[in-house]
């Protein structure tokens, strides 16, 4: 089936969404892998892709059951907050253009766990909390307690309840990344001139902690900032404000569930590199799924 809105999908219990922006050799393997294993609906949303993309993906659909968009490029965290106000399902599991699905029990175990506890909002796999070792989004060194890198899941392979997500979008809160400065935050202008000290490396090295009155407090710390990777705002409210839990799977389990290409999609649209691993993801097209691309 081809949409033009997420909302003409029929409604459905779980779906899972990848995303393709100009790489459909990576994002047929991942779109492939997870029909295969998934073994729930699936859409593949590409992104105004100048590779042929959707051409090939009307092909494919003649041979393998899918839901295809086309969709203006926008950022990722854009992009998912669209996807989870528009769509038409309880759960979306997103798979990302870079993975390929190699076994079911990952999505065995994420749909397992949502299922016994209707509270939790999201199963995968969590990043704590860190402080920057490098002043965001510099190279330069920084001093252990000045940026705080807050919790943020794992987006690559996640599954999420649609219903909260949809309540904290509507509460404000988006899965874009975020910079939050926390010095004098009720005075934004202050907190961004402030800011412009860390340019300085004096002041990298100075946490400067008569500051700390006037900073607020994230699990049991002030820094100088938050920075909120794509999700992590919306992760803080829903698990803080709403107390929702997030349900974390082995990471043994992810390791052997997927294989990642990590960086693969970003690789492509910097223009780098990427023969190896696009080489790699043709043979693995042609030998588990005996796909041959039509055109190159």
């Amino acid at each position: 089936m081809v949409v033009s809105r997420l909302s003409q999908l029929p409604q459905v219990r779980d779906l899972a969404i990848v995303i393709n922006v100009g790489t459909r050799h990576a994002a047929t393997l991942a779109l492939l892998s997870t029909i295969r294993h998934a073994r729930v609906p699936t859409l593949l949303i590409d992104c105004e892709s100048q590779d042929g993309s959707m051409e090939w993906f009307r092909r494919l659909q003649s041979h393998h059951d899918f839901h295809l968009m086309s969709s203006s490029q926008r950022l990722h965290g854009e992009m998912l907050d669209r996807i989870f106000k528009e769509v038409a399902a309880e759960r979306v599991l997103l798979v990302d253009s870079d993975i390929e699905v190699m076994t079911p029990d990952l999505f065995t175990k994420l749909r397992s766990m949502l299922d016994q506890n209707r509270r939790m909002y999201a199963g995968g796999v969590l990043h704590r909390a860190c402080w920057f070792k490098y002043h965001y989004p510099t190279d330069l060194p920084v001093k252990e307690g000045i940026g705080y890198f807050m919790d943020r899941p794992w987006m690559p392979c996640i599954m999420l309840r649609v219903f909260p997500v949809r309540e904290a979008l509507g509460n404000g809160h988006s899965f874009n990344y975020l910079l939050r400065m926390n010095e004098f935050p009720a005075i934004p202008k202050l907190s961004r001139l402030l800011w412009r000290r860390f340019q300085f490396r004096f002041f990298r090295e100075r946490r400067l902690a008569f500051l700390d009155p006037f900073r607020e407090q994230r699990d049991g710390v002030k820094p100088a900032y938050f920075f909120y990777d794509t999700a992590g705002d919306v992760h803080e409210y829903l698990t803080r404000d709403l107390n929702l839990p997030f349900g974390q799977v082995d990471p043994e389990l992810v390791a052997s569930s997927i294989t990642q290409y990590d960086g693969f999609t970003r690789s492509v649209m910097e223009g780098g590199n990427v023969s190896e691993t696009q080489a790699a993801i043709l043979d693995r097209l042609k030998s588990e799924y005996g796909i041959t691309m039509l055109y190159d």
